[in-house]
């Protein structure tokens, strides 16, 4: 049978990550704390709007200077803007980088999976304060309104370049960085993989070239 490498180890990743996902999704809060404190770390930091932020589980908040119009029972007033975000929208790509490192223990025994599992998670907490920090610039700085954008006074090109990050932080990053990094700790792996593909199509393209002779 061809590509049975690559079949197991497919069929294997689908497994390991339909038994991972609840068990993550069950210790959400503990994997949330990092790159939500990092997040609204780097927010305070960097943007002086930012007041406050605070984090509840898989949620955190993020309470800023920004004033908006809010309806009240006696017209719009001003109020303070917060926004919310959560984390498993960003943090799904741990439970891909895991399954993809366990299937391919079982398939080749590949040495120091657990290492590069803990090396990974690591590695992949930025990337989800990326997507985080971006969800909030997105709310402050895009869908705040008129008010907002008043007080804020960004240009054209700074909102763009925040709608710009808030797509790559949501769709491209959580489940691409996971699959680089599985590549990249799994080249012998991945190697083989490649190697076994090519020998799978080889004799076909050996039919078809006899076919074609004289």
């Amino acid at each position: 049978m061809r590509s049975t490498l690559i079949g197991r180890f497919l069929l294997l990743s689908i497994v390991c990550l339909i038994v991972l996902l609840p068990l993550w999704y069950w210790s959400a809060a503990w994997f949330a704390a990092p790159p939500l404190w990092l997040a609204g770390t780097a927010m305070k930091a960097f943007f002086p709007w930012t007041e406050s932020w605070t984090l509840h589980g898989v949620t955190a908040t993020l309470n800023t200077l920004v004033q908006v119009r809010v309806p009240s029972s006696h017209g719009d007033a001003l109020g303070e803007l917060s926004s919310d975000v959560s984390y498993p929208s960003y943090g799904y790509g741990l439970v891909l980088l895991w399954a993809m490192l366990i299937a391919a223990r079982l398939v080749a025994r590949t040495p120091y999976w657990w290492l590069k599992g803990l090396l990974g998670s690591a590695l992949l907490i930025p990337v989800q304060a990326w997507g985080i920090c971006f969800e909030w610039l997105r709310d402050v700085a895009l869908l705040s309104g008129p008010s907002g954008a008043a007080y804020l006074g960004y240009s054209a090109w700074a909102n763009n370049a925040i709608a710009y990050g808030y797509q790559l932080g949501l769709l491209m990053l959580p489940p691409v960085v996971p699959i680089l990094l599985w590549l990249l700790f799994n080249k012998r792996f991945v190697a083989a993989l490649w190697l076994e593909a090519a020998l799978a199509g080889a004799p076909g393209e050996n039919v078809q070239n006899r076919a074609h002779s004289p």
